[in-house]
């Protein structure tokens, strides 16, 4: 049986996809200092994985779990297993993942595209108390605070995606059909969008 340095963190990987975890645990299994522990793919499973966990932890989170969303992971997390440490993994088109996954407290995350260049480095910057998000994820946030969706947009949006007109939301939010219009108007300025489907599209997505 090898010897493993209990200083050394157990991985655990959870991802609503067996093959997603099957992946990336391939990845850090060959990754020096650290240990590959359990896959998770919904919350029952993760409990079960960190309750079995008796020294430090890292957890390498998609944005899904079979029964969860990014947001209620995290969450539970926090509560539950706040000694544990967090990389959230997502592609490019789940940019609103990553905003909330470094609002909500991760410690890292790591761009799927890059995952076999930046996932090492992570792991070793955490092993080292250090967390880490990476240069061009820091400047898209930081240049898109002017850009960001409003409360009130983010409503409009959802009533888009339900097939409402803009009589119909105008009714259920309690504005004028002008006031929507102009919603509308940031809205797709925002987005980088002219078309009330390909803001749809990019809603859906989670590329806003």
């Amino acid at each position: 049986m090898q010897y493993r340095d209990p200083a050394e963190p157990e991985v655990i990987i959870a991802d609503r996809q067996s093959i997603v975890c099957q992946g990336i645990g391939s990845l850090v299994a060959n990754i020096e200092g650290v240990y590959l522990g359990a896959f998770a793919t919904d919350r029952a499973g993760l409990r079960a994985a960190l309750k079995a966990v008796r020294g430090p932890v890292i957890v390498v989170l998609g944005v899904r779990l079979v029964d969860a969303d990014l947001t209620q992971v995290l969450k539970l997390l926090s509560e539950e297993f706040p000694q544990a440490m967090v990389v959230v993994v997502a592609e490019q088109t789940e940019f609103a993942f990553i905003r909330t996954a470094i609002k909500s407290g991760a410690n890292s995350v790591c761009m799927m595209e890059q995952i076999l260049q930046s996932l090492p480095k992570i792991l070793g910057n955490l092993q080292e108390g250090h967390a880490i998000v990476p240069t061009d994820i820091l400047k898209r946030l930081t240049n898109e605070t002017s850009d960001t969706l409003t409360r009130r947009e983010h409503e409009i949006l959802q009533h888009l995606v339900d097939g409402l007109t803009n009589f119909q939301i105008s009714a259920r939010l309690g504005l004028s059909e002008n006031t929507v219009k102009y919603y509308l108007k940031a809205i797709y300025q925002k987005l980088g969008v002219n078309t009330r489907g390909a803001a749809i599209a990019k809603y859906v997505a989670g590329n806003y």
